[in-house]
């Protein structure tokens, strides 16, 4: 079952994306080498929202080299955070995500080894979503799990407006 933080709501259970059912479990992956904040193909930031009155921050920390993505994406709300070990991304017209496997969790929803993403729509305001859980087994690969969110079919009622902060994608995303 698809478990979606909260700034997603019931818009992407709804909606939702329709990956492979793919029974075979991923295969184990080495821990994401720790990201950079400078050099060559470093993204990220850290932006600041509010998710039903609380102050929420998601910080992400990755480099990209073109062909891979490596690093992390947290997310606080509360005493709650998540963590999310990166390895793929995606964009699509204003919209671009960055997902991963959950390293670790404990926001409502939120289970270690499931499929996670951070999804910004650009524009002004900048809206924020965290896609927070779906099960592992949906898909063979991240890349494969985040081309099947579909990010131009997500309804963006569930986001929420990015109050301060930026968070830059990965050069090279092809729209």
């Amino acid at each position: 079952m698809r478990s979606i933080f909260g700034v997603l709501v019931t818009a992407l259970l709804v909606v939702g994306c329709t990956g492979s059912t793919s029974s075979a479990a991923p295969a184990a992956s080495a821990p994401a080498p720790a990201a950079s904040a400078s050099g060559a193909g470093a993204f990220g930031g850290a932006v600041q929202f509010k998710y039903h009155g609380q102050a929420a921050t998601t910080t992400v920390d990755a480099v990209a080299d073109g062909t891979s993505v490596s690093g992390t994406a947290v997310t606080q709300i509360g005493s709650g955070t998540h963590t999310v070990q990166l390895g793929c991304a995606a964009q699509s017209g204003d919209m671009w995500a960055v997902g991963g496997k959950t390293e670790k969790s404990n926001v409502e929803g939120g289970r270690a080894g499931d499929w996670s993403a951070v999804i910004m729509k650009l524009g002004s305001p900048a809206k924020i979503g965290i896609w927070v859980s779906e099960d592992a087994s949906t898909a063979s690969d991240c890349d494969a799990w985040l081309k099947a969110v579909d990010l131009p079919t997500l309804d963006l009622t569930g986001f929420e407006t990015v109050e301060s902060g930026t968070l830059t994608p990965p050069a090279g995303l092809v729209p």
